[in-house]
């Protein structure tokens, strides 16, 4: 764990922000400005009990002005009971389980919904959507997610299910995805895909700059963006390949939820106007004749940190501390 503690004043309120990632669970003391006043990070539990002990220290370290914990996962999540409903993929232990439970009894209240909510929770508390009322957030990283604010409200479903916008089938006849359907979103443009992409032309022997690390594992995403950005031939072909992909998915959820603004956030994010600029005009120039304007597309504003902020924010909404 890597703590980076301050000193709250005394008359601050707080809750503790929890994200559990595919690779990283992060957590933070939050305040009602959205502000991280201390923050946690370690690698991603693999068991309950470490998931359990990791939140517990962050608690040791907390102000006794902590009102309670909110936690972000992937999945479907009961918003109501703190229930992880589905779960599939690294951390397929938690399915089935109460978040409460895991974490442990304590006098604390805690909140739980689905990671991608909570990091468009954190935008329009405190970032790019604020005082927006119709918004969308997509999260690209190891898989992609996604959440609608509709109306002022986010939109949850009947079963806790909408917003997995990365499971928009974009090719029929496509890969099988970790959800059991094929040619997601996800199976095109995350950074699974990117890494297998580039692999397979590695084992094609394509024209390549870059190599297998010592265990054999594939080039980061990041690596490749970058080998793209260097004019690697076969990192430029994964990279335009997987961004006319984000492209087309990224049209049909303007179309879908006609939004006042779209915000990307998640690890690739970090490419930044790599990976931004490409598909700016694409998708401008495919939904402007239905649309009727262009839709801003900007970055997350807390890029890794948002789904804990705004896992903090479920606390402060429920509390009635703050309101869209």
């Amino acid at each position: 764990m890597s703590p980076h503690p301050a000193s709250p004043a005394s008359d601050e309120v707080f809750a503790v922000g929890v994200d559990i990632g595919a690779t990283a669970i992060k957590a933070a003391l939050v305040n009602l400005d959205g502000n991280l006043v201390a923050s946690f990070q370690q690698p991603s539990p693999r068991t309950s009990g470490e998931l359990r002990d990791f939140v517990h220290l962050v608690l040791q370290q907390a102000p006794s002005q902590v009102r309670g914990i909110g936690i972000g996962c992937k999945g479907i999540i009961d918003t109501a009971t703190s229930r992880v409903n589905s779960l599939p993929g690294d951390l397929n232990f938690l399915e089935g389980s109460l978040l409460a439970d895991v974490v442990g009894p304590g006098s604390l209240p805690l909140c739980a919904d689905n990671d991608a909510r909570t990091a468009l929770v954190a935008e329009v508390l405190w970032g790019a959507a604020r005082g927006k009322q119709n918004a969308v957030l997509l999260t690209l990283g190891t898989g992609v997610g996604g959440a609608a604010l509709v109306n002022g409200a986010i939109l949850r479903g009947a079963s806790g299910a909408a917003g997995h916008l990365g499971h928009m089938t974009l090719d029929v006849h496509g890969g099988l995805c970790i959800c059991g359907n094929r040619g997601c979103v996800e199976t095109r443009f995350s950074s699974r895909a990117i890494e297998s992409d580039y692999l397979a032309h590695l084992h094609r022997a394509a024209p390549t700059t870059l190599s297998l690390g010592p265990a054999g594992q594939p080039p980061t995403t990041a690596d490749i963006f970058r080998a793209a950005a260097e004019g690697d031939p076969s990192a430029r072909c994964v990279i335009d390949r997987a961004l006319a992909y984000l492209s087309a998915s990224l049209v049909s959820v303007l179309h879908i939820f006609d939004p006042e603004i779209l915000i990307i956030g998640g690890s690739i994010a970090e490419a930044g106007p790599q990976l931004l600029a490409p598909i700016r005009d694409e998708v401008t120039r495919r939904t402007r004749i239905l649309l009727g304007r262009e839709i801003p597309i900007v970055f997350q504003s807390l890029v890794g940190l948002g789904g804990v902020a705004g896992a903090a924010g479920l606390v402060f909404q429920q509390q009635g501390l703050v309101t869209f």
